[in-house]
C-alpha cells in the first residue's frame, strides 16, 4: 500500500490527458486499474492497483494470462507487427509520463501515483516487447549470461527458485542451456518435502560450482495460538537420523559449500550439523565455508547440560569464514579460531555457554575489519572490570545491533568497544527498567549515524528521560532514516524538542529555520513505523514540517499496514508520502544510506 503526499488532481488530469489527449480508449476495470484510479486519492485505491501488494502482483499475472489466451496457437499467425505496435505505444506513454513528471517537479515526484502509472505502462510494454525480441538468435553464451542476470537479480530466495523453474519450462533450448550451466543451480533452498527430490537434483546439476545452501524447517504455523513456547519441540520435521542422512549426502561436496543457512526448531538437527562439520574436518576434508548461519528457533536460553561437549566449529578450519550467525546454539568458543570476520551475529544463547569476556575481546581484536556486530540476548559472560580496561577500537564497524539485555548489562557490553563510524544502530527489546543510563552512556559515540532503529526501548517519561534523549539525538546530526516500533510516544516526541532548552547549541545561528530555533536531526527525511499510532505519526510529521525539517517519505511495515485506518492514512498523506516497506527487503533510501557518505558521495 502507498499513499500520496498531497492531492494534486489538476496535475493528474493533465497527465492523463497528455498521455492520450485525442483518442481516449475505453478502460478495463482490472487491466487498466492504475489509469482508472489516477484521479482518485490513493487511500481509495483497490489493492490490485497499488504496486508492492500481493493483489497487484496477481493482477500482473492476470495481465499476462489474459494476453496469452488471446494469442493464436504458436506458429499459426504472425503477430509480430501488432506486438511491435503495442509495445511502441506503451513506450511512448512511458516517455510522456517521464516528461510530465519532470515538468511538474516535486508535486509529481512526491506523488507515488505517478510511479505506479509508469510501472504499469512499463509492465504492459514488456508483455509485447519481449515477444519481438529474437532471443534464440543470440549466441548461447549471451543467453546464458542473461539467464544468470534473471536468476541472481531476484529479491528473495523463493523468487529465485521460481525463476529457475520458469526458465527451464520455456523450450528445449532454454532447458538445455539452463541445465548445462552449473552456476545457475548452486543456490539451493531445501523447502520441498523429504526426500527432497527437487533440491537434490539441483545439487547434482550444480556440479563443481560453489554452493549456497539453505535448509529451512521452522514455520510460523507451528507456534501455539497464544504465541508461547508450550508446544513440543520434538514434533517437527527433522529427526537426528533424517538430518544425518541429508548431511552425509551434502557433505560429499563439503569443500564446495560457500554458505550454509540452517533454520530448525529443536536441538538434535542443529547439533548434527555442527558435529558433521567437525567430523568432516577431522577426516581431512577441506572446509571453505565463508558464511554459516544456524538458527535454533525453539525455546531460547536453554542449555543442554554438562553431558554435551560443544563442537569445535569446522574442526578449527575457519580461515575462510567471514560471516558467523549462531542463534540458540553454541560452539566451543575457546577451541574455535575466529578471526578476520566481517559479521558476528549472536542471538538467544544461555549465559553459561556464552564466550568468556576475555575470549569475546580476543575475537573482536582478531577482527579489525568487523563491519556488523549483532548481540540479541547473547553476549560474553560478565566478569569484574579490570583497572586497565581499554575499549577495543572497531573503526570499520558500520552496523550495530543491541537487544534483549538488562540496562546494566547493556552498558557493560557497550563499554567493551568503541565504534565511531557506525552508520546503522538498532536498539531493541530493552524493557522492564529505565534505560536512561544506557542512552547517556552512548551519547556522542555515533556521530556518523544515518539510520536509527528503536524497537521497544523503555525511557521514562520524566524530565531526565527527555533530557537524555535530546542529548542523544543532538549528537547525531546526519541521521536520515528513523525506524520505530512499539515505542512510548514521549520518546519520539523528543525529536521535536528545542535543544537550546537543554543547554545545547546556543551559539549556533538559527535563521535557516522558520521558527528561528534549532531542530534535532535536521537531515531526517524518512520514517518507517509499525505498532505506532498513525494519528500521532501524522501530527509528529506535521510538527517537523512546521519546524522547517519536513519528511520526504514515510513507510509502514507491510505486516502492519492493515492496522492503519483510512482516516490515519489521509492525515499522514497531507504532510508526507506514505509507502509500504516490503517485508524482508530494504527500502531505496536505506540502500542509498548504506553506500553514501555524509555528502551523498558513493563510498
Amino acid at each position: 500500500m502507498s499513499y500520496n503526499a498531497k492531492p494534486t488532481e489538476r496535475t493528474v488530469d493533465a497527465v492523463m490527458s497528455d498521455i492520450d489527449p485525442a483518442h481516449p480508449a475505453p478502460l478495463h476495470p482490472v487491466l487498466d486499474a492504475v489509469e482508472m484510479h489516477m484521479t482518485v486519492p490513493l487511500n481509495r485505491w483497490p489493492k490490485y492497483a497499488i504496486m508492492g501488494t500481493a493483489d497487484y502482483k496477481r493482477r500482473q499475472e492476470f495481465l499476462v494470462a489474459d494476453h496469452l489466451k488471446k494469442l493464436p496457437p504458436p506458429g499459426t499467425i504472425d503477430t509480430s507487427a501488432k506486438d511491435l505496435l503495442l509495445s511502441t505505444m506503451f513506450m511512448h506513454k512511458m516517455a510522456q509520463i517521464q516528461h510530465i513528471i519532470q515538468r511538474q517537479g516535486s508535486a509529481a515526484n512526491d506523488d507515488p501515483r505517478y510511479t505506479y502509472l509508469y510501472d504499469d505502462m512499463r509492465y504492459k510494454r514488456n508483455i509485447f516487447y519481449w515477444r519481438n525480441f529474437r532471443m534464440n538468435d543470440l549466441p548461447p553464451e549471451i543467453i546464458t549470461h542473461i539467464f544468470r542476470i534473471a536468476v541472481w537479480s531476484t529479491s528473495t530466495p523463493a523468487e529465485g527458485t521460481h525463476i529457475r523453474l520458469l526458465l527451464t519450462s520455456v523450450c528445449a533450448k532454454w532447458r538445455r542451456l539452463m541445465i548445462e550451466d552449473c552456476t545457475l543451480w548452486s543456490a539451493i533452498w531445501f523447502r520441498d518435502p523429504p526426500p527432497y527430490e527437487r533440491s537434490l537434483e539441483w545439487f547434482k546439476r550444480a556440479g563443481g560450482a560453489p554452493l549456497d545452501i539453505r535448509i529451512n524447517e521452522h514455520d510460523a504455523d507451528w507456534k501455539s495460538k497464544d504465541d508461547d513456547w508450550r508446544y513440543k519441540e520434538d514434533d517437527h520435521r527433522f529427526t537426528t537420523e533424517q538430518m544425518e542422512e541429508l548431511m552425509d549426502t551434502l557433505f560429499v561436496k563439503v569443500s564446495q559449500i560457500r554458505m550454509l543457512v540452517l533454520v530448525v526448531d529443536n536441538w538434535p538437527p542443529a547439533l548434527v550439523v555442527l558435529d558433521k562439520l567437525q567430523d568432516a574436518a577431522y577426516a581431512g576434508k577441506t572446509i571453505n565455508m565463508e558464511r554459516l548461519e544456524i538458527h535454533r528457533m525453539g525455546q531460547p536460553f536453554v542449555w543442554l547440560g554438562p553431558g554435551r561437549t560443544p563442537a569445535v566449529l569446522f574442526g578449527g578450519q575457519t580461515r575462510a569464514l567471514k560471516y558467523l550467525c549462531l542463534s540458540g546454539i553454541h560452539i566451543d568458543w575457546n577451541a574455535t579460531p575466529l578471526s578476520n570476520l566481517s559479521t558476528i551475529d549472536l542471538r538467544k544463547i544461555a549465559m553459561n555457554v556464552a564466550p568468556t569476556l576475555n575470549r569475546f575481546r580476543e575475537v573482536l581484536l582478531a577482527c579489525p575489519r568487523l563491519q556488523k556486530l549483532s548481540l540479541d540476548g547473547a553476549g560474553p559472560q560478565p566478569s569484574a572490570r579490570k583497572p586497565d580496561h581499554v575499549p577495543i577500537n572497531l573503526p570499520h564497524l558500520k552496523v550495530l545491533i543491541i537487544g534483549g539485555f538488562s540496562m546494566l548489562y547493556s552498558c557493560y557490553i557497550l563499554s567493551q568497544f568503541k565504534a565511531p563510524n557506525v552508520r546503522d544502530l538498532t536498539l531493541m527489546n530493552l524493557t522492564g527498567e529505565d534505560y536512561i543510563a544506557m542512552i547517556a552512556a552512548i551519547t556522542a559515540r555515533y556521530k556518523e549515524l544515518r539510520l536509527l532503529t528503536l524497537y521497544a526501548v523503555n525511557i521514562s517519561p520524566t524530565e531526565g528521560g527527555t533530557k537524555a534523549m535530546v542529548r542523544f539525538l543532538y549528537a547525531m546530526p546526519y541521521l536520515s532514516y528513523l525506524r520505530i516500533a512499539s515505542m512510548k510516544w514521549h520518546v519520539i516526541e523528543a525529536f521535536n524538542e528545542d535543544p537550546r532548552e537543554y543547554g545545547l547549541g546556543r551559539d549556533i545561528v538559527t535563521q535557516l529555520f522558520p521558527q528561528n530555533r534549532l531542530v534535532l536531526c535536521p537531515k531526517l527525511q524518512t520514517i518507517e513505523f509499525q505498532q505506532m499510532s498513525g494519528t500521532k505519526i501524522a501530527e509528529w510529521a506535521a510538527r517537523r514540517k512546521e519546524l522547517g525539517a519536513p519528511l520526504r517519505r514515510a513507510y509502514v511495515n507491510s505486516s502492519y499496514v492493515s492496522k492503519v485506518t483510512a482516516e490515519e492514512a489521509d492525515m499522514i498523506q497531507q504532510v508526507v508520502s506514505l509507502f509500504i516497506a516490503p517485508l524482508g527487503s530494504t527500502t531505496p533510501e536505506e540502500r542509498a544510506l548504506a553506500t553514501c557518505d555524509r555528502y551523498g558521495e558513493t563510498i
